[in-house]
């Protein structure tokens, strides 16, 4: 039989309400993160046992749950959120955020911010096959459908899960980053109207760390993290981070950036 941390579910459920009611601007992404934990506990209890669970461990009303659910409902994609609190004792996500949220017309300027820095970096090669990380697009690439998601604020490199005596667990820190990190990714991707299904099946990423991030740390984990909070067991926009789904990635550091962040671009190739 599999357990569920009910403390920690409930304690989520209600964390995720509070924020929908403080970020009135970025509001649909907590309903929606909120929506698909709820559907997931519906489908466990009766109905007449659902109101009472509700009543006696939720700060909302059933009317209020069921306007969550249908956000939920109508979202490209399926998170399966309640896994994370099956087996393990994951810690208590922070009640302070840490991250600011950034809306489309900031996005945007950093965009063209990121370009300008990049483009006064580029060398002069005789040999075009060096240029990887800055060589022109391909008419093919051109041509593809192309996600740019911005995530404000020093990246918590990827954390391995503790074991302890009283259960299996990732630091807290590492916790709060991907569930404010997963958000942002939630209110940007909503925002495109993409005509593309979620999750993609395939796609070359492109990871670019701007401004002061922590220098020592390992690269790979910095990835691996945005990578996690990209996936099915994150915001739901890749279907995994395996070869079959990810066959090219780009990783780079831009420490002269003012501003600290990490940009992330998502190619939908072919069969994606």
């Amino acid at each position: 039989m599999v357990l569920i941390n009910w403390k920690y579910v409930i304690k989520d459920i209600n964390y995720k309400y509070q924020m929908c009611q403080t970020y009135k601007e970025n509001s649909i992404a907590y309903a929606y993160s909120l929506g698909q934990l709820l559907l997931e506990i519906q489908s466990l209890f009766s109905p007449t046992e659902w109101q009472s669970w509700l009543q006696n461990n939720c700060h909302f009303s059933e009317n209020c749950a069921e306007t969550y659910l249908q956000i939920a409902k109508s979202w490209p994609s399926f998170r399966r959120q309640l896994d994370t609190y099956r087996k393990v004792d994951l810690s208590i996500t922070e009640e302070k955020s840490q991250m600011q949220f950034v809306n489309s017309e900031s996005r945007n300027n950093l965009l063209e911010e990121l370009e300008t820095e990049v483009n006064k970096d580029i060398p002069s090669f005789n040999h075009t096959e060096n240029l990887t990380t800055f060589s022109k697009k391909s008419e093919e690439s051109e041509n593809s459908t192309i996600i740019n998601l911005y995530i404000p604020g020093k990246v918590v490199p990827k954390a391995r899960p503790r074991v302890t005596g009283n259960g299996t667990y990732l630091p807290s820190h590492y916790r709060t980053w991907r569930n404010q990190a997963e958000v942002e990714i939630y209110r940007q991707v909503s925002e495109l109207n993409l005509e593309a299904s979620l999750p993609i099946q395939k796609a070359a990423i492109s990871i670019s760390f701007c401004g002061k991030h922590r220098t020592n740390s390992d690269l790979d984990n910095l990835a691996g993290a945005c990578l996690d909070a990209l996936t099915l067991n994150g915001a739901g926009v890749l279907q995994d981070d395996r070869l079959s789904c990810i066959p090219k990635l780009t990783i780079e550091y831009i420490p002269h950036i003012k501003k600290t962040g990490v940009w992330i671009e998502i190619e939908i190739l072919s069969g994606g």
